[in-house]
């Protein structure tokens, strides 16, 4: 997907120069402060300002090098450029990712009980090392242990430098990888021990008991952590039965109308919530207008939607009194932006803090209008009543106190961990390699769901592009380095018709206790087991034939080979 062509303008206001840049980043603040040392301008001179995109995933979140070479061509000309970049150039010149190997041991009882886990991962970052590189080999090790009792666990992280395209995040980055290592191992242990799959993963997830469970520190550049609340066996439960595994299961290998049929298991724990901080600022303008400025950037989630539900549900007011602006360095002072799932936990948590500072400020107007102590007085649903008196009539209304303004930062150092599990059915043509995912069943605790249908359209989108990822996007380069899939002739995209049955079930059993809001991250958990539940899946059914899955894509050209080659051995 390229990103928004960055146009940029510069204008003269007084004596002072002031640098308008327009383009997609999802990190505006983070890219103005790069912008500004590199072109040796102040901050304040600069105004990044985020247009509407469809989406991030990543690869926006990065400072490429057409984002300082515009501006300096804008500023030697004293005129607006424009940048317009083609499908190949971008797809030539954006971040890659999910290059990864790692080879993995593991040692389990005979009943199944995992004792050990050991692992080298081998990340290729491309010609250079991007922004975000390095988070993807170092998030993939991070999670290999997943949502499992593993009390000895010891990972290499190696990466490498080739004469590709550089890697940088990708949704779910590192996550992905690490599920799609461990669970696709977990197939192979149960397979070895003949026991189900299933029953491995319930007698080795985490207990709801053993929660808080430390993680340690096994990011060099990361405090140690550790997995919140929550109940991992029930998710998985939840997701066996709603996609009737029992049943299914019984017809793994089984060729049903000229199709071998399996099903398959992806369990997850997935961070969210990343810090350091996030600003919102209110400003009641009149009767019915307030306006929320948040630091958080938009791709397409909805943050107009969910932030403006936050402050009105705080305030005590109509949704529709609420106008919310985001995508621009001039709205508040200081912000972070979205990534790592964070609008919700961080950025609504700053609504929340803004909201407590702008009732405050209304009651002590209230008091000083009325000349009544402020201990007398008490906010609800928009105006200031006397506490002792409920027979009183109001003193003071939000609508009537216009002008008034309130900023709230939000500030954590701590993660939020969601957890869940994917089943996938799907059915593969044994001629021609070709599979289609009969059903997705996808199972995700995100605390508290403060817009339903918002997590779930996250979920199926997520959900969308992880099978995408599984079945048909490839990048491919000949043996020179050149890239070869660099149109959409060539990289496969899916349609609404790919991927048709897919349940997304959205669990509120264990709300954060790291914000007010309860809230934990909704935007990738729908993509980090999608790829272990359907190679798991199409290894089920294709077990017989003697092929063994071990890497992704599993398109049908890729599957193709490898039934004809196990069909020659």
């Amino acid at each position: 997907m390229p990103t928004a062509p960055p146009r940029v303008r510069r204008r003269r206001e007084g004596a002072v120069g002031k640098l308008t840049v327009l383009g997609a980043t999802k990190v505006t603040f983070f890219n103005r402060r790069a912008l500004a040392r590199m072109l040796r301008l102040d901050e304040a001179s600069i105004e990044l300002i985020e247009v509407d995109v469809g989406g991030s995933f990543g690869v926006r979140g990065e400072f490429y090098p057409e984002d300082l070479l515009i501006p300096l061509a804008a500023m030697r000309l004293g005129r607006p450029v424009k940048w317009i970049e083609d499908r190949r150039e971008s797809f030539v010149a954006t971040n890659h990712s999910r290059e990864i190997v790692c080879e993995l041991e593991i040692a389990a009882h005979t009943d199944g009980t995992i004792l050990g886990l050991r692992g080298r991962v081998l990340a290729d970052m491309g010609a250079y090392v991007r922004t975000n590189g390095g988070v993807v080999p170092a998030k993939a090790a991070q999670f290999l242990p997943g949502p499992y009792r593993i009390a000895n666990f010891t990972c290499e992280v190696a990466a490498v430098v080739t004469n590709k395209t550089p890697t940088g995040t990708y949704r779910g980055p590192g996550r992905f990888e690490a599920n799609f290592f461990r669970e696709r191992l977990l197939d192979l242990m149960a397979a070895d021990l003949g026991l189900d799959p299933a029953e491995v993963r319930l007698r080795n997830l985490i207990t709801s008991a053993e929660l808080p469970w430390s993680i340690g520190a096994l990011v060099p550049y990361e405090a140690s952590g550790a997995y919140d609340g929550g109940d991992y066996g029930a998710a998985l439960r939840r997701a066996l039965e709603a996609s009737d595994y029992a049943r299914l299961a019984k017809d793994n290998g089984r060729l049903i109308d000229g199709r071998m049929h399996g099903v398959g298991i992806g369990c997850f724990v997935e961070s969210s919530g990343a810090g350091p901080a996030e600003t919102a600022r209110i400003v009641v303008r009149g009767p019915g207008r307030v306006e929320l400025s948040s630091g958080c950037a938009s791709s397409g989630q909805g943050h107009e939607t969910v932030l403006a539900q936050i402050l009105a549900d705080e305030l005590g007011v109509p949704f529709e009194w609420i106008t919310v602006f985001h995508g621009s360095t001039n709205l508040v002072a200081e912000g972070w932006g979205t990534y790592h799932s964070r609008a919700v936990v961080v950025g609504g948590s700053a609504v929340a803090a803004a909201a407590t500072v702008l009732k405050k400020q209304l009651v002590a107007v209230a008091a000083e209008r009325s000349g009544l102590d402020e201990r007398a007085l008490d906010y609800r649903d928009g105006v200031v009543y006397r506490r002792d008196d409920a027979a009183a009539p109001p003193v003071l209304a939000l609508a009537d106190a216009a002008p008034l303004e309130a900023t709230g930062k939000f500030t954590t150092t701590a993660l939020t961990y969601t957890y869940g599990a994917h089943v996938a059915h799907v059915a593969v043509d044994p001629e021609t390699g070709a599979t289609d995912v009969v059903k997705l069943v996808t199972v995700e605790d995100v605390g508290r769901a403060i817009n339903p249908a918002l997590v779930h359209g996250q979920a199926l989108g997520s959900a969308v592009q992880g099978l995408s990822g599984a079945f048909l996007e490839e990048l491919v380069y000949d043996e020179t380095g050149q890239l070869l899939t660099g149109t959409l002739a060539d990289y496969a995209l899916p349609t609404a018709a790919d991927f048709p049955s897919i349940e997304s079930i959205t669990l509120e059993d264990a709300p954060s206790t790291s914000n007010p809001l309860g809230a934990k991250g909704a935007g990738e958990g729908g993509i980090v087991a999608t790829g272990a539940a359907a190679a798991n899946a199409v290894a089920a059914a294709l077990a017989a034939t003697g092929v063994i899955i071990r890497e992704l894509p599993l398109s049908a050209r890729n599957l193709a080979q490898r039934l004809a080659d196990a069909k020659a051995r």
